[in-house]
């Protein structure tokens, strides 16, 4: 069988070993090294242009259906949750605790929960609308924390770096936990101080006359049919709208251009994270309606 292996970013290095497996059990093995940020990033036409029987793609589970056969294979990082019980004391106020965390931590979510329990914790988790696995949250996708936070008394995301936690929308506490610096962390300052810059992105792109629209080909990400509806709406506001196609954001590249005054992203919605190398104001396609409001003011 003729396989094309992917592997997200922080998982290359694990790619010779994973091939030769497959070279022993007699299969031809092709491996991408394209930039992976998550499985809305398969390696799908690289898969059929080089004639591949099947795409395996690590680290990640399934986000979005495809047309080519895909085997999802998870990589478990198991950590010591001793930071977690190091938190008790400072959870000890809230009773019902949202639990989240990422996937390479989701097999350990059953031990998180024994601990919060032992302590008198009531645990909520659910599914998220594109995280698929109970408890799981992606950078995209912080609804298996958001659906739960009126019935919460505070947010809990354990696992490393800021990324994941930082996509939560809700004014409830929200706690990381970080197992790989053994910290503790409230994020609700940083949090609203997203917030804020977002909402000033939005005054700045309603203003905007010219306004380049990021259409993207990655396979999870692909909404063309949205951004031309964005920008037909756009025109209607007598702005200069341009859908932009790409497969990977450079943003050099968009410099390039010099001739827009903001951006919308209708790819990876937390591109906007990274407006400072846009060097324009950006916002995403879920806050068109909002953008939309203000522009009709600003006519």
């Amino acid at each position: 069988m003729r396989l094309l292996l992917q592997f997200p970013e922080g998982l290359k290095s694990k790619a010779l070993g994973e091939a030769s497996k497959y070279e022993k059990e007699g299969h031809t093995v092709f491996i991408s090294a394209t930039p992976c940020w998550g499985a809305c990033d398969l390696a799908i036409d690289e898969a059929k242009k080089i004639g591949a029987d099947k795409l395996i793609h690590y680290g990640h589970a399934q986000f979005h259906p495809h047309d080519f056969p895909v085997e999802y294979k998870l990589y478990p990082i198991t950590v010591p949750l001793d930071a977690l019980q190091d938190a008790l004391p400072q959870l000890r106020p809230y009773r019902r605790i949202a639990l989240v965390t990422t996937v390479s931590h989701i097999h350990q979510l059953q031990q998180m929960k024994v601990i919060l329990q032992a302590a008198k914790h009531q645990v909520l988790t659910t599914k998220g609308g594109l995280a698929i696995l109970e408890g799981q949250v992606l950078g995209c996708d912080s609804s298996a924390a958001d659906k739960l936070a009126k019935d919460a008394d505070a947010i809990v995301y354990f696992g490393g770096g800021e990324f994941h936690p930082l996509g939560i929308s809700s004014k409830k506490p929200v706690f990381a936990i970080n197992p790989y610096a053994n910290s503790f962390e409230q994020l609700n300052s940083k949090l609203e101080k997203k917030r804020k810059k977002e909402e000033g992105m939005l005054i700045a792109v309603s203003q905007a006359k010219s306004i380049g629209i990021i259409a993207s080909t990655k396979s999870g990400q692909c909404n063309i049919k949205m951004a031309e509806n964005i920008a037909k709406k756009l025109r209607s506001y007598g702005k200069t709208a341009t859908i932009l196609v790409t497969a990977e954001v450079d943003f050099s590249a968009l410099s390039d251009f010099n001739s827009f005054d903001a951006y919308i992203t209708t790819a990876c919605p937390r591109l906007i994270d990274d407006s400072e190398r846009f060097g324009k104001p950006v916002v995403n396609a879920a806050q068109i309606p909002r953008l939309l409001e203000l522009a009709k003011k600003t006519q």
